[in-house]
C-alpha cells in the first residue's frame, strides 16, 4: 500500500472548523474588552457625579467653579484620581458647570461612536441628557 500524504476530506473539514472557531474566539474577546471599557468609564462617571453632588451638599449653591482638582482638594475625589489620559480609550475626563449652573457636565474624550451609544444607554434614566460629537461624550446631571 502506498501513502500519498494528502489530507482526507474529514481532516480538511476538521482543520477548517478549528480555524473558524479560533477566528470567532478572537472576535468575541474584542467585544468583551470594549464592554469592560464602557463599564469602567461608567463607574468613573458615577464617581465624578457623586463627587459633584457632594460638592453641592457641602454648601455650594451651584456648580460654578467645579473642577476635578477642586474635587480632589476638597476630598470628594481620591487624590489618586487622574483626569488626563486615563479614561479607558486613553482620553481625558472633565467636569464643568453646565450653561445652567444648577447642572454639571461630565465628559470624556477619545470615545468611539459605539461606546458613546452604549454609555448614553447606561445613563438614559439618570442623566438629564447625553451628547456625542467629535469623539467627546458628555452627560449632564
Amino acid at each position: 500500500m502506498k501513502s500519498n500524504g494528502g489530507l482526507t476530506l474529514i481532516e480538511l473539514v476538521l482543520v477548517i472548523s478549528i480555524v473558524a472557531l479560533l477566528v470567532m474566539a478572537v472576535g468575541l474577546t474584542g467585544g468583551i474588552r470594549e464592554n469592560a471599557k464602557v463599564h469602567s468609564a461608567a463607574e468613573s462617571v458615577k464617581a465624578l457625579r457623586t463627587a459633584a453632588e457632594s460638592y453641592i451638599a457641602a454648601g455650594s449653591m451651584t456648580y460654578t467653579g467645579i473642577t476635578v482638582d477642586g474635587l480632589k482638594t476638597s476630598g470628594f475625589l481620591p487624590g489618586s484620581f487622574t483626569a488626563t489620559g486615563t479614561n479607558p480609550w486613553g482620553g481625558n475626563y472633565a467636569i464643568a458647570p453646565n450653561t445652567d449652573a444648577n447642572k454639571v457636565d461630565i465628559s470624556m474624550t477619545s470615545v468611539s461612536a459605539s461606546a458613546a451609544a452604549r454609555l448614553s444607554a447606561l445613563f438614559a434614566n439618570s442623566a438629564a441628557s447625553t451628547s456625542y460629537a467629535s469623539e467627546i461624550w458628555t452627560a449632564t446631571f
